[in-house]
């Protein structure tokens, strides 16, 4: 059921997937949406956590920019609220919008939309996302597009000792406006990662 869509349940998926392959230590990379229910899903599961790369993931209320929609333009018609949801973000400068807001309707079914869009904001507004993240004891990296670099958190991030990869040329949808340069920094990123845990491994 729609109404029954929300970050915890995603969260219930994803466990249920790794103990069926019987993961039990993983690299977690997470974008948007992703990155909100990977938060919850590490503070389940941190000692199983080897690295959380967080692709503009919300941690803040000013994070909320297209889930929000859901609230300042109510309607009781779900098709009619993506039809204008997808109206604006097509509209919007920020690259790579034009593109998301191409392939929505594709992607989404326009019931599901407004119960995730709702959890969202309630995660985002009350669930110390930003405070769980700073306080994850394994490597951390928060990417992000260019024209976020204004995001009020990032010096606190940094203090927190979370690596910042900030992709040019990109806003919030870094795998559509420069996939190179965002797959490059998860390859360096996880490498490195990598590289310390043998070695610490050795030295044990």
């Amino acid at each position: 059921m729609a109404s029954e869509l929300s970050m915890p349940l995603l969260v219930s998926i994803a466990e249920q997937v790794l103990e069926q392959f019987n993961i039990t230590q993983y690299h977690l990379v997470g974008h948007s949406m992703g990155g909100l229910v990977s938060n919850l899903l590490a503070q389940r599961q941190p000692s199983s956590v080897l690295s959380f790369i967080n692709i503009k993931g919300n941690l803040a209320p000013e994070d909320c920019f297209l889930s929000r929609q859901v609230l300042h333009y109510p309607t009781d018609d779900p098709e009619v609220f993506v039809d204008e949801f997808i109206k604006r973000t097509r509209q919007s400068l920020l690259y790579g919008n034009g593109l998301y807001a191409a392939c929505f309707r594709s992607k989404v079914q326009a019931a599901v939309v407004r119960p995730t869009f709702e959890s969202m904001v309630d995660c985002t507004d009350n669930g110390k996302l930003l405070e769980a993240f700073d306080n994850f004891d394994f490597p951390r990296m928060y990417m992000f597009g260019e024209q976020y670099a204004s995001l009020s958190y990032l010096p606190r991030l940094v203090k927190a000792g979370v690596e910042l990869a900030e992709i040019p040329h990109s806003g919030h949808f870094v795998m559509y406006s420069n996939p190179v340069a965002m797959w490059e920094r998860i390859a360096q990123f996880v490498s490195r990662v990598e590289y310390f845990n043998v070695a610490r491994t050795h030295i044990i």
